[in-house]
């Protein structure tokens, strides 16, 4: 072989190889693919961390307006006829009567008969009989202490547990000497007994570390129970028989027919700001629209 086609050969071998311009380019261009998948990957994640912090605050809001929902519907009610009067026995039976619903733009306090009621089968003016096929004995539903419910069809009383024993619930005596079961215009088979019910929601700071506000709700007067988290306001108004607008304080608590929650939430930050969301819900008072 020549010296001339052996020079050939190598030059050839030599320029078979990738030059320092190509590989710059090769870099340049694996780098933009490495950014555009780590930008999808960012982005995939904050869609999710979005939807995430979303979902959250729809299920918060769901339970929320359904608990203040169903406490609302039930103002005013009892296991007794509508048409029932309420006697006057002290202040419990005054808001039963005549302020089922009451609050302020910020609070929201509701009063009516427990949902679970129990048949009477014997009375007097200060005592009931339970029925024995509902319940085993009084104590599983009562306590000394426990303002009651006791009802016909005729007349509602809102009186104090004196005594708990066996079937049988001692209670502050009813006006007149009244013995609900030996009304001769009401059934006896209608008086029922069940535990009155008041229940305040409001939002309060949660005392977390990280801060923030949640729902809570107290029953019967104890202590404050979260409801839910991210709740950072709610506010009430108020409608009144006849009247075309919401309002924050009613002048006649007797005729409120229907309330409208607003709730204000918050989730997880969202591109470094709080993911926030506002949602209303309105309900009428059974009590008062039936």
């Amino acid at each position: 072989m020549s010296l001339v086609r052996i020079q050939r050969a190598a030059a050839g071998r030599r320029a078979s190889g990738f030059g320092l311009i190509e590989l710059m380019i090769a870099m340049v261009l694996g780098l933009i693919v490495i950014g555009a998948a780590f930008a999808v990957f960012l982005s995939n994640q904050n869609t999710f961390g979005a939807n995430e912090s979303l979902n959250r605050m729809q299920e918060s809001a769901r339970v929320a307006f359904e608990l203040m929902s169903r406490d609302i519907r039930a103002a005013g009610g009892s296991a007794c006829s509508n048409v029932s009067t309420v006697e006057d026995t002290g202040g419990d039976s005054v808001a039963f009567r005549d302020a089922p619903v009451t609050g302020t733009a910020n609070t929201l306090t509701v009063v009516s008969g427990d949902d679970m009621s129990y048949r009477v089968t014997g009375s007097s003016s200060t005592s009931v009989t339970l029925d024995p096929t509902q319940i085993d004995a009084a104590s599983d539903a009562f306590s000394v202490g426990d303002v009651l419910l006791l009802c016909n069809a005729r007349k509602t009383f809102v009186v104090q547990a004196t005594g708990v024993g066996g079937m049988t619930v001692n209670h502050a005596a009813l006006p007149g000497g009244y013995n609900p079961m030996a009304d001769e215009f009401a059934p006896p088979a209608a008086v029922v007994l069940a535990r009155f019910r008041s229940v305040q929601w409001f939002v309060q700071p949660n005392g977390r570390p990280g801060g923030g506000n949640s729902l809570y709700v107290s029953r019967f007067g104890g202590p404050r129970e979260e409801v839910a988290e991210g709740v950072d306001n709610l506010t009430f108004a108020y409608l009144r028989a006849g009247a075309a607008n919401y309002v924050p304080n009613p002048a006649n608590w007797n005729d409120v027919v229907a309330v409208r929650m607003t709730m204000t939430l918050s989730g997880a930050d969202v591109d470094g700001a709080p993911l926030t969301r506002t949602a209303s819900n309105v309900v009428s008072l059974r009590s008062r629209t039936l």
